[in-house]
Order: structure tokens, then C-alpha cells, then sequence
């Protein structure tokens, strides 16, 4: 076959508009060499864009750099099980001077609670320390582990929830919700002794109570289905409040 023939074939192929000088198909192996192929790294690189900038660890040291296509300056060169929406998931793997290694991560949360969860077990945060509005019982969003046994001491029951580790402390009648070694959730029953620090609110305080001391744009809907938690309501800092006909509760999400 003639070379002029195989590129008119390679056109038509491509859905333009040309001749087809041939009744021949198009050999796979040429098709291949002219199929318009999307960059290697595009993917990669739209998933980690809002991931761009430094982490820092819980000890406020620089861990981890992200820009375009490239994790602590070493080139993503696969990915795969990306999820594209907000919170998302991801598996990279970089290319380093020792070889290639591939990294599972998370992406979640807002503003100063936005975290990357590396491995499913270490968290990162944004900045060197921890920055939060509304803490609960003086526990706050992004608290460690130690931090609250601390204040609390070890929980009654620990359990796996939805990728997260639940304690639940009976006596407070108070859950506390941990994803890669930091708090993500605090939630209060009816009953608890525990209150929000800011407000001063509890579980058994009105919603109009919430929505005057948060400034909240409506007064939070408690969900009539028992069991359901209520859409989010947006806190400073990207703090999240819902409720439930059976608790109150402080999230990043």
C-alpha cells in the first residue's frame, strides 16, 4: 500500500472529513500511531489540583509537596481508582531515585480542616499547627488520638465505622470519629454533659439556639426519620453541624 493511501485512511478514521483512497482497513498497528492519545499524566494531574500546595504532619514539619503531575517532585506515572468528586480517592504511583512507590490518598475537608490522608493512616494538614473555630468538650477537628485520651481517657467500645474509628465514651454519652490518627467527627447524644465550648450548647439545646449563636443562614431541620442525619450546616473555617432526632454534631464533612 502506498504512503499516501494509509494517511487518507488514518483520516477517515479519525471522523474527518477526507477521500479514503483505500477499501482496506487501516492496519491495527498504524491505527495506533495515529489514534489522538490524552497526555499520560492528565489525569493525575486533575485530581491532585486541589491538592497543590504543601502538608505539613502533626508535628508541623513540611511531609509532603503536590504540583501539577508530581508528588515531592517525583513524576506520577500511573494512577488508578481515582474518584473525581469532593471528598475524592486516589492511587499514584511516583517515580523516585530508588524506584517506583504508589501511595493511596484521600482528599477531604475545608478551608482549615481540608486533610490528605496518606495510606489510610497518616493525616496532613495545611498548616504547621492546628487551626479550628468550635471545639467540644475541648476536643476539636483534627485533635490526636493521644491528645484526647489525654482529656478523656481510653474509651468504652471502639469500633470501625465507614473507614473511621468510632470511641464511644457511655459515661458522656459523647462519640468521637478518628481518620488517620485524627478526630473528623464529635458527636453528642441527648442526655450528654458535654457541651459545645463556644456556644455552650448541647444536645438537648433548641436548633433556633444553634442557628442565632452560629449566625446560620436557617435554623437546622431535624431529620423526621430516626436514624438520618441532616444535611450540613456551615460553620467558620469550614466547620460542618448536623443533626439528628438523637444528637448534635461537629464534622469536617
Amino acid at each position: 500500500m502506498k504512503a499516501t493511501t494509509c494517511i487518507a485512511c488514518a483520516v477517515c478514521a479519525l471522523g474527518l472529513t477526507a477521500p479514503c483512497l483505500a477499501e482496506e482497513p487501516l492496519p491495527a498497528a498504524a491505527a495506533a500511531v495515529v489514534s489522538v492519545q490524552p497526555a499520560q499524566d492528565e489525569s493525575a494531574a486533575s485530581w491532585l489540583e486541589p491538592a497543590a500546595g504543601e502538608w505539613y504532619d502533626l508535628k508541623g514539619e513540611l511531609a509532603m509537596t503536590i504540583s501539577g503531575s508530581t508528588i515531592n517532585g517525583c513524576p506520577v506515572t500511573a494512577e488508578a481508582n481515582c474518584t473525581y468528586g469532593y471528598p475524592r480517592t486516589g492511587h499514584f504511583t511516583i517515580s523516585e531515585s530508588q524506584g517506583t512507590r504508589t501511595l493511596t490518598l484521600d482528599l477531604l475537608g475545608h478551608k482549615s480542616h481540608q486533610y490528605l490522608i496518606v495510606d489510610g493512616k497518616t493525616a496532613l494538614r495545611r498548616s504547621i499547627h492546628p487551626e479550628y473555630s468550635e471545639s467540644v468538650g475541648g476536643i476539636y477537628l483534627g485533635m490526636t488520638r493521644d491528645d484526647v485520651t489525654a482529656k478523656y481517657g481510653y474509651p468504652n467500645e471502639i469500633t470501625a465505622d465507614q473507614g473511621m474509628e468510632h470511641w464511644s465514651y457511655g459515661l458522656h454519652r459523647m462519640d468521637v470519629f478518628f481518620q488517620g490518627g485524627i478526630v473528623m467527627a464529635v458527636r453528642l447524644y441527648k442526655g450528654s454533659d458535654i457541651k459545645f465550648d463556644k456556644s455552650g450548647l448541647g444536645a438537648d439545646a433548641a436548633m433556633a439556639a444553634y442557628a442565632e449563636a452560629y449566625k446560620l443562614a436557617a435554623v437546622p431541620v431535624i431529620p423526621a426519620d430516626d436514624g438520618i442525619l441532616s444535611p450540613a450546616y456551615d460553620l467558620p473555617q469550614g466547620e460542618k453541624f448536623h443533626v439528628s432526632q438523637r444528637y448534635v454534631q461537629l464534622s469536617v464533612d
